[in-house]
């Protein structure tokens, strides 16, 4: 299976996927011929299914930003995709961002079905709308972006903004056993930001101190030896 939730993910924690999405998706997801994506065959059920909740419209906002980010990016991977290790580099945050996207939307099945902690996620309500609104704005000018080091700033720019505590906050105020102890929910955000830490420095040697003030805000990026 293919996807940001994969078959071996699935056999690890087969009692807290069942609990959560039922015996049926279970079953479906741990087919040994199985190709689909997770999220493709959740989006197959009821999951998405209409409900009293704003959980919905909270996670498709947070999904809404990862995928604003991703357009961002791909947009930058073009301008720079003959400047070396540079279009490379920005083509692995669109792979990522479409990653934090789709964990999002698996997040938005399982709260509906298991649980909403929304005290949780109250205190970032505020800062969707001014992120949402910085994101836009970002996204109609990263066209003006000509230079590598100014796309690079911009990296470090989004990253260091509010948009990834919103991610982790989206993921602790679910209440499904599902998001908590699946691997790729813990272990993402931390590769992600581990690839910057390590990889802007290689294109930029300017980039080192603002590695080191994204190693500050997010303490579990992995140091170099």
């Amino acid at each position: 299976m293919v996807g940001v939730i994969t078959h071996w993910d699935i056999l690890a924690h087969p009692v807290v996927t069942i609990r959560c999405f039922g015996w049926g998706l279970f079953f479906k997801a741990i087919r040994p011929w199985q190709s689909r994506p997770f999220l493709s065959m959740l989006r197959d059920t009821d999951c998405f299914g209409a409900t009293a909740s704003n959980v919905p419209t909270i996670l498709e906002r947070c999904v809404g930003l990862e995928l604003r980010a991703k357009r961002i990016y791909k947009a930058l991977a073009r301008t720079f995709a003959h400047e070396g290790l540079v279009g490379p580099f920005f083509a692995g945050l669109v792979e990522q961002e479409q990653y934090h996207a789709d964990l999002l939307e698996i997040c938005r099945a399982a709260a509906i079905r298991g649980g909403w902690k929304a005290n949780l996620f109250n205190p970032w309500d505020a800062y969707l709308p001014r992120l949402e609104q910085q994101m836009e704005a970002t996204e109609a000018t990263v066209s003006e972006i000509h230079s590598v080091e100014a796309a690079l700033q911009l990296v470090v720019q989004l990253e260091s903004s509010e948009i990834n505590p919103v991610f982790y906050a989206a993921l602790g105020a679910s209440d499904s056993s599902f998001v908590r102890k699946l691997r790729p929910f813990q272990k993402t955000m931390e590769a992600h930001m581990a690839y910057l830490a390590e990889r802007l420095p290689e294109l930029s040697p300017n980039m080192l101190l603002a590695c080191r003030e994204l190693r500050a805000k997010f303490p579990g990026v992995r140091r170099r030896p």
